[in-house]
């Protein structure tokens, strides 16, 4: 029997803003630093080779995949194993990539929608990336963040979710999920007995077949009417 919504749980790139332009204005300033202090690693690879010899290291190590952070440095290690270079460069490194990482542009829909939602319910971001929700910005609406890194598993493993939902104190019935992977998010959130939201901005069509959406937006001013009705039909039955 549906409850009352206590506890919306959001996804972070790609549903609250795109991720690739950020992934890669960030790699690109990752890579001019580089071109600065360690050159004899550029003069080796241009940044595409080093973007693909990164994307082979995370296929080797799948122990990795939860820890985007981690899985970053190691990769840069890598690259300095490669010519005998010591690691104290790294540190310095990881953290122009993951300020630059943080330099979101927001989708127009955002801000709006999460000024009203987050006066009436508790927020929070679920996400299998490094996004910081205070080097965002995005703080000032969520209670707090679950990272993959955190729980030792990405979504869809349904850990994230009640990872979420137990710091939150509530329960699945009082949970919907928000975001835009009909896998990572919809499937994970279904597998962990939560009411979900497929925002589907790009107007894909639904290709999931172990699970489907309990509605599908196109833009997140279409959530709160939704979340009403959601509260409505929780309230007469």
């Amino acid at each position: 029997m549906p409850s009352r919504i206590k506890l919306l749980t959001f996804d972070l790139d790609d549903t609250l803003w795109p991720c690739k332009p950020t992934i890669m204005a960030a790699e690109k300033k990752l890579y001019q630093w580089m071109q600065q202090h360690v050159p004899q690693i550029t003069e080796r690879h241009d940044s595409e080779a080093i973007f693909h010899k990164r994307r082979e290291f995370i296929q080797q190590r799948p122990d990795l995949i939860h820890d985007m952070s981690k899985l970053r440095v190691e990769s840069l290690k890598v690259l300095s194993d490669e010519i005998g270079l010591g690691y104290d460069w790294i540190d310095e490194a990881f953290d122009v990539f993951f300020q630059a990482r943080q330099q979101v542009q927001l989708y127009s829909d955002v801000e709006p929608v999460l000024d009203v939602l987050s006066s009436e319910y508790t927020l929070v971001a679920v996400s299998n990336g490094n996004a910081d929700i205070s080097l965002t910005g995005v703080d000032r609406w969520f209670d707090f963040s679950v990272s993959a890194a955190e729980v030792g598993h990405q979504k869809p493993h349904p850990l994230v979710f009640e990872t979420a939902m137990s710091k939150a104190g509530a329960a699945r019935e009082e949970t919907v999920h928000i975001g835009d992977d009909e896998h990572r998010d919809i499937f994970g959130a279904c597998e962990a007995g939560i009411r979900t939201v497929w925002l589907n901005r790009s107007n894909r069509d639904w290709n999931h077949t172990e699970c489907t959406a309990d509605h599908h937006i196109r833009s997140l001013h279409e959530l709160p009417e939704i979340l009403r009705k959601m509260q409505y039909n929780a309230l007469s039955e």
